[in-house]
C-alpha cells in the first residue's frame, strides 16, 4: 500500500475511535444547547459529603465483582428509595466500565419483611456470606448483633461497610448515613417553637436497639434539656417494647375484677391504644416526636384518635376517630356519665353546667361523696386549663404539635393539612448510591472515610411544593 493509502487508513481508524468515544460520552450525558442535562437524581448525589461518594468515575472494578447490600427492610418508601439508589449506582458503574453480560458488576439489595426482625436479617447475612461476595454493606437493626457473622466475613476476606445505622463491630470499613445527631437536634428545636417552648413532649422511637434510634433520641433529649427549660421530655415510647405497656394496661383493667369474671389480655390492645395510654398520663402534653416514618405515623394516628375521643367526651360531633381509646382518662372525664346526659336528667344537666361541662364528676356524685366530687371537678378543671391548646380556635387546629422523620404518602398529606408541623427528610437514594461507591472503594482498597454524610432537609407545608424540595422527596 502506498503512502497515501496508509495515511487514509490511519485517518479512518482515528475517526472510528473518535466516533466510539463520542458515543460513550453521549451515553453518559445528554446535551441541550450549551448545558449538560443532569440526571433527575443528581440533587440527591450533590447532597453527599464527601462528594466523591456521589460519583462512580474511576472505580475500575474487575468484571464480575459482587457487592451485596442488606437493608433493614423492603417495601417501605424509605427502603425502596435506598434500593433505587443502590441499583442506580450499579447501572452507572457498569455503564462507565462498559461491562455487559457476565462481566457486569453484580449488586444486590435484600432486606427482611419487618424492620424489627433481627433474626431474618441475620439469616439474610448468612445466606450472602455463603455466596462469597467481594464486600457486604449492611444497615444493622441491632447495633450489637452479627459479631459472629462479621468475624466469619473477616476470616474469609470479605470486608464490611455500614449504611443507615452503624454497628459496634470494630472492623466496619465505612459508615454511610444521615448525621442523626444534627437531624434530631433540628427536629427538637423546630418542635419547641411549635409548642411555644413549654409543656410536655412524648418521643416515639422506632426501636431500642439500633444506633439510628439511640442517636436520635439522645440528641433530641440533649437539645431540649440544654436550650428549652420549660419543655419536659415526659416519656420515650419504644416501638419494640409496646407489649410491656399493653401488659400494664391489662393489669390495670383487671384490678377491679370480681372472682369468676373474665380477665383482659394484653392482646386486645392495639399499638395506638398503648401510645394513647401513655399520652393520657400527661395532661400538659403539647408535642410529640417520631424518630422515623413508622413511629411518626403511629404518633399521628394516636393524636387523631385521642382528639376524637376527647371530642366525643365533650359531646362534639363525631369524627373518624377510634372509639377504642379511653376518653375518660385522656380528658380527666368518665364516659359513664354519658347515659345520664342522654336521659335528659335535669339534675345531671345542671351539674354539668356548674362544672363547665366536665362529666367526670358524675360518678362521684352518685356515691354521695360531695367533697370527693368537688375535688375531682377542681382537678379536671386544672387539666382542661393545661390542655387549653387542644381547642384553640374552636377545636379546629391539631391539638398536639407533631414533628417526625421521613416521608410516606400519609405523612405528606398530614403535613399539607396542618396535622404535622414538619418532617426531617433524609436522603435514602443518596445513601444507597453512596453505599455502593463506598463498597467499591473498599474492594479496590482505595481508602474510605470513616463516615459519609448523606444530608437531610427540613420539610414544612410552606416549602413542600418547591421544585428543589420535590426532587428530594420519596413516597
Amino acid at each position: 500500500m502506498d503512502r497515501k493509502g496508509l495515511a487514509a487508513a490511519a485517518m479512518a481508524f482515528v475517526m472510528m475511535l473518535s466516533a466510539g468515544a463520542c458515543a460513550q460520552e453521549q451515553q453518559k450525558t445528554t446535551f441541550t444547547g450549551d448545558k449538560t442535562k443532569e440526571p433527575e437524581y443528581q440533587m440527591n448525589l450533590n447532597a453527599i459529603s464527601p462528594s466523591a461518594y456521589g460519583d462512580v468515575e474511576g472505580l475500575d472494578l474487575e468484571p464480575g465483582t459482587y457487592i451485596s447490600i442488606i437493608g433493614k427492610m423492603e417495601g417501605t418508601s424509605y427502603w425502596n428509595a435506598v434500593k433505587d439508589g443502590v441499583m442506580q449506582a450499579a447501572a452507572d458503574l457498569n455503564e462507565q466500565l462498559g461491562y455487559t453480560g457476565s462481566d457486569k458488576v453484580k449488586v444486590t439489595y435484600n432486606g427482611p419483611a419487618r424492620e424489627e426482625d433481627i433474626d431474618e436479617q441475620v439469616n439474610i447475612l448468612d445466606e450472602e456470606l455463603s455466596r462469597y461476595p467481594d464486600v457486604i454493606g449492611i444497615a444493622s437493626i441491632d447495633e450489637a448483633a452479627c459479631t459472629v457473622q462479621f468475624d466469619l466475613a473477616t476470616e474469609n476476606g470479605i470486608p464490611i461497610i455500614a449504611l443507615d445505622s452503624g454497628n459496634q463491630y470494630q472492623g466496619i470499613q465505612c459508615t454511610v448515613k444521615t448525621d442523626n445527631q444534627d437531624a434530631a437536634r433540628t427536629g427538637a428545636y423546630k418542635l419547641a417553637d411549635e409548642m411555644d417552648k413549654k409543656g410536655d413532649v412524648v418521643v416515639i422511637s422506632h426501636d431500642s436497639k439500633s444506633e439510628t434510634a439511640r442517636e436520635r433520641v439522645q440528641s433530641f433529649q440533649a437539645e431540649i434539656e440544654a436550650n428549652h427549660p420549660d419543655i419536659h421530655v415526659a416519656e420515650i415510647i419504644y416501638c419494640d417494647m409496646l407489649d410491656d405497656i399493653k401488659k400494664e394496661m391489662a393489669e390495670e383493667e383487671n384490678k377491679g375484677l370480681k372472682e369468676g369474671e373474665r380477665k383482659v389480655e394484653k392482646e386486645i390492645f392495639s399499638d395506638t391504644d398503648a401510645v394513647q395510654y401513655v399520652m393520657a398520663q400527661y395532661p400538659n402534653l403539647r408535642g410529640m416526636f417520631g424518630t422515623n416514618a413508622s413511629a411518626t405515623q403511629m404518633a399521628l394516628e394516636s393524636i387523631r384518635q385521642a382528639e376524637q375521643a376527647r371530642s366525643e367526651a365533650a359531646g362534639e360531633p363525631e369524627t373518624n376517630g377510634d372509639k377504642s381509646a379511653k376518653p375518660g382518662k385522656e380528658t380527666g372525664g368518665d364516659e359513664s356519665a354519658e347515659p345520664e346526659k342522654e336521659t335528659g336528667d335535669d339534675k345531671s344537666a345542671e351539674s354539668e353546667k356548674e362544672t363547665g361541662g366536665d362529666e367526670s364528676a358524675e360518678p362521684e356524685k352518685e356515691t354521695g361523696n360531695d367533697e370527693s366530687a368537688g375535688a375531682e371537678r377542681d382537678k379536671n378543671r386544672d387539666i382542661d386549663e393545661e390542655a387549653e391548646h387542644f381547642y384553640e380556635g374552636g377545636g379546629v387546629p391539631v391539638p398536639i404539635a407533631l414533628v417526625g422523620f421521613d416521608t410516606e404518602k400519609e405523612l405528606l398529606q398530614a403535613l399539607e393539612s396542618g396535622e404535622l408541623a414538619g418532617l426531617v427528610v433524609q436522603n435514602p437514594f443518596g445513601m444507597g448510591y453512596a453505599s455502593v461507591v463506598a463498597a467499591a472503594r473498599t474492594v479496590l482498597e482505595a481508602g474510605n472515610e470513616a463516615q459519609v454524610s448523606t444530608s437531610y432537609l427540613w420539610l414544612t407545608k410552606d416549602n413542600m411544593n418547591d421544585e428543589s424540595i420535590q426532587k428530594m422527596l420519596y413516597e
